[in-house]
């Protein structure tokens, strides 16, 4: 839908000299909800991009260690982000904050959609370390790091980006 607006919003200004000013502002919400929505789906899928240099020459035990130490500092990074996303969100429902354009958009939309996505992947998060323990229980040793998909994050090959 937003490249059909996008579309005669172009059309519109270069035949007829008008703009609907509202085509970027649409287009920057769904840039930033599509980001942030997508960190969670990313991690889920292990889909984040990671550059191993050194990890695949360490022994599984400092390879899983290393994975559980940098999914740990994300989830908490992202949970950080997510709080103070939803104290923003909450002041400018509070002050009736808009957006200055021709929409007025009220900006606790977008930023309470953002702290949605950032939620969900401190989640997530939360639910890769502690399924990757509960897996080291049953096995009596520290178990890789898996995303839901099945594959062991940070077992590829050497040099893989």
């Amino acid at each position: 839908m937003h490249e059909i607006l996008r579309a005669a919003d172009v059309m519109a200004r270069k035949f007829l000299g008008f703009s609907s000013a509202v085509t970027d502002e649409i287009g920057g919400y769904t840039l930033a909800l599509g980001g942030m929505w997508g960190l969670a789906y990313a991690l889920r899928t292990g889909g984040h991009v990671r550059i191993d240099v050194l990890l695949p020459y360490l022994p599984q035990r400092a390879q899983s260690s290393l994975n559980y130490l940098a999914l740990a500092m994300m989830g908490l990074f992202a949970c950080v982000v997510a709080v103070y996303t939803w104290r923003l969100a909450f002041d400018s429902f509070m002050g009736d904050a808009r957006a200055m354009s021709f929409l007025q958009t009220p900006l606790f939309l977008p930023q309470s959609l953002m702290a949605v996505g950032l939620t969900a992947l401190g989640l997530g998060a939360l639910v890769l370390i502690t399924a990757g323990l509960a897996e080291s229980v049953r096995l009596g040793r520290l178990a890789p790091v898996k995303p839901l998909r099945g594959e062991e994050v940070g077992t590829g090959s050497v040099g893989r980006a």
